[in-house]
C-alpha cells in the first residue's frame, strides 16, 4: 500500500519539483505508515482498517503535494521509483492498495498516475486485486481503468470524505479478497470541463447528479460508483469528466446507467458558471458589510489549483481602500518572505508577489512594519485533509495599516484558516479575509465568515475557462463548443469520430 498525490495545472509557470513533498508529507518504508496513522486522509484510513484484521501490510511511500505546474521529469521518476521499487521488493502479494489523486502530470508524463497504476499492475500479474482511490476531481484516463480493478472516488466537494474515501477501498478490497468477487468497470467519459466554484456536492446544479450516483452504489451487485468531475486547468489528451460503475461480474444494465447519469451531468452543463465581481466591486462589498469578516475568495491564484499564489489584484484594492479593520492577504514570494523574516520587527519597504506569473500580475510596494513567524509548519484541522501539514518557510507578517500580509516562502494551500492562525492572525477578528481557494472554504470557514464573494481576478486557475488555450484536451470539448451530445447515440457512432466512446 502506498500513496502519491499531487494535482497538476499545466497552466501554471510554476514547475513542480521534490521540494514541493518535502514541504509536504514524504515518507517511505514503515514511516509511510506510523507517519499516518491517525490523519483523516486516505491512507490512515487504509492502516486503521487493515491493522484490525490480520493482514501484513507491505509499506512503499507516502507523498503529498500542494498543487503546480507539471512536475520535473527527474523528480517523478525519483518518487516513482520509491514506490515501484519497494513494490518490487515485496515479492509476492495478494492485494494492493493506492491512494492517489487521479489529475497529475509530469514532463513527458501526461497522465502520471496512470502510468503508476500500469506498472504496480505489470509488478502484480493480471490476477491480484489493485484498488485505487482517486480524488473527485480526477481524470479518469484509459490506462487507469485498464490496471486498477476498482477505481474509488471522494463523494464530496469540499472534500470531507477523504478519510471515508480510504475506508471504502480498504473494506472493499477486503471484499474482493474473501468474497472471489469478478470486478468489471464501465467507464462513461462526458466531453465537459467546468470550474469548481458552484461545483459543490452539497447544493448547487451537482447536487442532483451526486444523490443519482449514490442511489446507484447501493443496487445489489453495485461494487462502486463514482462520478469524477476532473480539474479543468488540465490540457491533456484525455481530460474530460467521467462516471465510473464497477459491478461484480458483467451487468448489462451499468453502461446505460453510466450514460445515464453522464447526461444529467452534460444536461446542467451551463449551470456551472461562477459568479464573479470586479475587485473593486468585491472589496467594496466586504468592507461595507457591519461585521465579518467577509471571504474575498481569489480563486484564480488558488495554490490548492496549481496556481502561484503571488496573485496582487486584490491586495493592491485592499491597500488602496485603506481598510478601518483587519484585512488579511497572503502571498507566496519567497524574496519578500525571506527579506521581511530577517527585517523582524522593523519598518520595511519592499516589492512583493507578481514575480512568478508576471504575465497575470505585478507587484506591489509594501511599506509597513515586519513581524517572523515563528512557527514553520501548519497543520490542517477545519474538516480537509485533517492531519496533513505543509512546511511554510521563512515566512512573515508585513502589517500596512490594518492590512496584514502573510508573506510565504512555499506554496501552501490556503483553504484552511489555521494557515492565517499559524501566524498569529485570526480570521475572525477581521473585516475581510483573501482566500486563494475555490470551494473548500465553504467547509473549513463554516461559523467563521459572515459571507464571501468571488473576485475577478488573473489567474492559472481561472473560472473563466475560455480565456486559457487548450492544444492537447481532445475536442469537440464544452466550454469550448456546445452541441447535442448523447451518451447513447455516441456509443453508437464510429469508434474513431469522437474521442469520448470507450466503455472500458
Amino acid at each position: 500500500m502506498g500513496s502519491l498525490m499531487q494535482e497538476s495545472n499545466t497552466f501554471s509557470p510554476v514547475r513542480a519539483d521534490l521540494s514541493f513533498f518535502e514541504s509536504g508529507t514524504l515518507l517511505a518504508g514503515e514511516a509511510s505508515l506510523d507517519g499516518t496513522a491517525g490523519r483523516r486522509t486516505e491512507l490512515g484510513a487504509f492502516v486503521e482498517v487493515l491493522r484490525g484484521t490480520d493482514a501484513e501490510l507491505v509499506p512503499t511511500v507516502a507523498a503529498w503535494a500542494s498543487s503546480a505546474g507539471p512536475l520535473r521529469g527527474e523528480d517523478f521518476r525519483r518518487l516513482a521509483d520509491m514506490l515501484l521499487q519497494r513494490a518490487e521488493g515485496a515479492g509476492p502479494v495478494d492485494a494492493a492498495l493506492l491512494s492517489l489523486h487521479g489529475a497529475w502530470a509530469a514532463e513527458g508524463r501526461p497522465d502520471a498516475d496512470g502510468y503508476l497504476l500500469s506498472e504496480v499492475r505489470r509488478l502484480l500479474g493480471p490476477d491480484t486485486p489493485l484498488v485505487a482511490t482517486l480524488d473527485l476531481h480526477a481524470n479518469v484516463t484509459e490506462a487507469m481503468s485498464d490496471a486498477a480493478d476498482v477505481l474509488v472516488g471522494y463523494e464530496t466537494y469540499p472534500h470531507v470524505d477523504m478519510y471515508g474515501t480510504g475506508e471504502r477501498a480498504a473494506r472493499l478490497l477486503l471484499g474482493l479478497l474473501r468474497d472471489d468477487a469478478k470486478p468489471v468497470t464501465t467507464v462513461r467519459k462526458v466531453p465537459m470541463i467546468f470550474p469548481p466554484e458552484n461545483a459543490g456536492t452539497f447544493e448547487g446544479p451537482l447536487r442532483a447528479v451526486v444523490d443519482e450516483v449514490e442511489l446507484l452504489r447501493q443496487r445489489p451487485g453495485v461494487l462502486s460508483a463514482s462520478l469524477f468531475t476532473v480539474q479543468p486547468w488540465l490540457d491533456v489528451p484525455e481530460v474530460g469528466c467521467a462516471v465510473v460503475v464497477v459491478t461484480d461480474g458483467e451487468r448489462g444494465w451499468a453502461r446505460g446507467e453510466a450514460d445515464r447519469i453522464g447526461e444529467l451531468l452534460w444536461e446542467r452543463r451551463r449551470e456551472f458558471e461562477a459568479p464573479l465581481l470586479s475587485p473593486e466591486e468585491a472589496v467594496e462589498r466586504a468592507l461595507a458589510v457591519p461585521v465579518g469578516p467577509v471571504l474575498l475568495v481569489d480563486s484564480a491564484d488558488s495554490v490548492s489549483s496549481g496556481s502561484p499564489g503571488d496573485g496582487t489584484a486584490v491586495l493592491r484594492v485592499l491597500l488602496a481602500a485603506k481598510p478601518a479593520r483587519p484585512a488579511l492577504v497572503t502571498l507566496v514570494d519567497p524574496e519578500a518572505a525571506r527579506a521581511a523574516h530577517d527585517a523582524d520587527g522593523g519598518l520595511v519597504r519592499l516589492e512583493a508577489g507578481g514575480r512568478l506569473d508576471p504575465g497575470r500580475s505585478s507587484p506591489v510596494e509594501l511599506v509597513g512594519r515586519s513581524r517572523r513567524v515563528k512557527t514553520r509548519r501548519v497543520v490542517f484541522e477545519s474538516g480537509v485533509g485533517d492531519g496533513l501539514t505543509a512546511d511554510l518557510g521563512r515566512a512573515a507578517v508585513v502589517e500596512v495599516g490594518e492590512v496584514r500580509v502573510l508573506l510565504l516562502e512555499n506554496f501552501v494551500v490556503g483553504w484552511d484558516p489555521a494557515l492565517y492562525r499559524v501566524a498569529g492572525l485570526e480570521p475572525e477578528e477581521a473585516q475581510a479575509v483573501v482566500v486563494k481557494t475555490p470551494n473548500n472554504f465553504r467547509r473549513t470557514y463554516r461559523g467563521v465568515a459572515e459571507d464571501w464573494v468571488y473576485v475577478d481576478a488573473p489567474g492559472a486557475s481561472t473560472p473563466k475557462l475560455k480565456s486559457l488555450t487548450f492544444k492537447e484536451a481532445p475536442r469537440p470539448l464544452y466550454p469550448f463548443e456546445d452541441w447535442d451530445w448523447s451518451p447513447v447515440g455516441h456509443r453508437e457512432a464510429a469508434e474513431s469520430e469522437i474521442p469520448y466512446g470507450r466503455d472500458a
